[in-house]
């Protein structure tokens, strides 16, 4: 009876009277009979506390600065996210004065834009940098003491609370919300951040109005910003020290240079060459001399005397293996194709422009990120030049005309440009692609493109004009053949 009550028991819950999961929809939300798992319905900021967020961005720092495969994957994303680009173009009305603005920015402003004389690029790629590494990073917008405009990056742990209040005390924010030194309004929004001084009394609470907070957010009550790495941080820190030990075993095998097995088991005593080691020349003047520091190991032989090298099998096959996939795991978690950043050895044709396609969209997605960031700084430097008098006043009809900037962006990565050429010059013909899709993958404008084509046709027809030679004399045409150069005799 007691067993029959039971089974009904497990019935009316749904677990049947067969294995427990069976009649389960989702059998994930069975655990019973395996280790327990955490219920984590709540927020990410209680989750990972601020305890835990400063422990696993130390960890990514760790990482970093010591582990060559995490730095470089990085590095190179923020490469292609950034490189050396990012020079403005203006979208405004009034092109004159859009000249003018542009020839600044590039020509002063760019170089020195940043308080500590970093360059405007340079500061853009460490933000991507930072945000992969860090999880996020802060930009102050300031001036010099005459007025001249400049930013002054702030890095993680610039930015947080000295005690576990959750609620600003005092000043204009208070009563507000704060986690790990963002301030937020009553809708989550960040309002001000807390940056942190030497000393209590140096902190200071700066608007977000006078701020950028560049981050990837991967849940929606998420305030602090996570590293790239952050699920795959136990997996590397196991793999620096396969590393560590394969390394020490290496090492170790090197340290034998030959291998003596015979009877004794050990160096014989009667050898002279032996003798001589330990007493230096004799009374002939003889002098032994122990070859290769003394790494001969020996072994007993049991059965005939030889010599022979150590033929190390470290790392194993099985060590390698185990060594890819926790790399692979880390690099994948990070959004970062492996065959890309590691060994792409075992990849061809269609699969390696579908990582390469990856790779574009990942690049992509953190210049958007970046970009509005850019934007507002551009603006910035603008509108203060316009008040210092550097620049003229904007005249164009259009409302807010002096802000409207965008930016030239890296080439994307490509495995074959020829075939990537071919086929957008199919796709053009057929109407599939514009002129201003495929321009944008090689970081160009239309505008900058028609430029260069007016310039250099201008250009070709004054050549012809004035030394009379033919158009095919400065270009290929298709159908003509190219006229040759006249000879020249120098005088001697």
């Amino acid at each position: 009876m007691i067993k029959d009550f039971l089974n009904r028991i497990k019935s009316s819950l749904g677990f049947g009277l067969g294995r427990p999961d069976q009649l389960r929809l989702a059998n994930g939300g069975y655990w019973g009979m395996r280790p327990q798992i955490g219920n984590y319905a709540q927020p990410l900021d209680k989750n990972i506390n601020v305890g835990e967020w400063r422990t696993i961005v130390n960890a990514s720092q760790k990482l970093f600065w010591n582990f060559g495969p995490a730095q470089g994957a990085l590095q190179e994303k923020s490469t292609y996210v950034v490189g050396r680009s990012w020079l403005p173009r203006f979208e405004g009305e009034d092109k004159e004065w859009g000249r003018i603005a542009t020839e600044w920015l590039i020509g002063q402003f760019y170089g020195v834009s940043h308080v500590n004389g970093m360059d405007f690029q340079t500061a853009l790629y460490l933000d991507s940098l930072s945000v992969d590494r860090d999880g996020d990073v802060f930009c102050l917008y300031t001036e010099s003491r005459d007025g001249y405009p400049q930013f002054q990056q702030i890095p993680w742990h610039a930015v947080g609370a000295r005690d576990l209040d959750d609620v600003v005390k005092e000043g204009p924010y208070r009563g507000l919300r704060m986690h790990n030194g963002v301030i937020l309004n009553e809708y989550g929004r960040p309002v001000a951040f807390r940056i942190l001084g030497r000393t209590p009394a140096e902190d200071r609470d700066i608007s977000a109005r006078n701020m950028d907070f560049i981050r990837e957010p991967v849940a929606p009550d998420q305030t602090r910003g996570l590293p790239a790495f952050t699920s795959a941080i136990l997996d590397l820190r196991d793999l620096m020290t396969m590393q560590d030990y394969v390394r020490q075993a290496a090492k170790l095998a090197a340290a034998i240079g030959l291998i003596e097995h015979n009877e004794a088991g050990m160096a014989d005593m009667a050898d002279p060459a032996y003798a001589l080691q330990r007493t230096g020349p004799s009374q002939q003047g003889i002098v032994g001399e122990e070859i290769f520091g003394g790494t001969v190991r020996y072994f007993r032989a049991n059965s005939g005397a030889k010599l022979e090298q150590l033929k190390s099998e470290v790392p194993s096959e099985a060590t390698n293996s185990l060594m890819e996939r926790l790399l692979r795991n880390a690099l994948h978690g990070a959004g970062l194709p492996y065959e890309f950043f590691w060994d792409a050895s075992k990849l061809g044709g269609a699969s390696v422009r579908a990582m390469v396609a990856k790779v574009n969209r990942t690049v992509a997605d953190r210049q958007d990120l970046i970009r509005p960031a850019a934007k507002r700084r551009v603006g910035y430097a603008v509108s203060k030049a316009i008040k210092l008098g550097i620049l003229p006043q904007y005249r164009g009809a259009d409302l807010g005309g002096s802000l409207k900037w965008s930016f030239t962006t890296p080439p994307q990565v490509t495995v074959d440009a020829g075939y990537a050429n071919a086929d957008a010059r199919e796709a053009y013909k057929l109407g599939m692609r514009t002129l201003t899709e495929i321009l944008a993958e090689g970081g160009r404008t239309l505008t900058d493109h028609l430029d260069e084509r007016e310039r250099e046709e201008v250009e070709i027809r004054t050549r012809m004009e004035r030394s009379g030679l033919p158009e095919s004399a400065f270009r290929v045409i298709p159908g003509v053949t190219p006229q040759q150069m006249p000879e020249t005799t120098i005088p001697t």
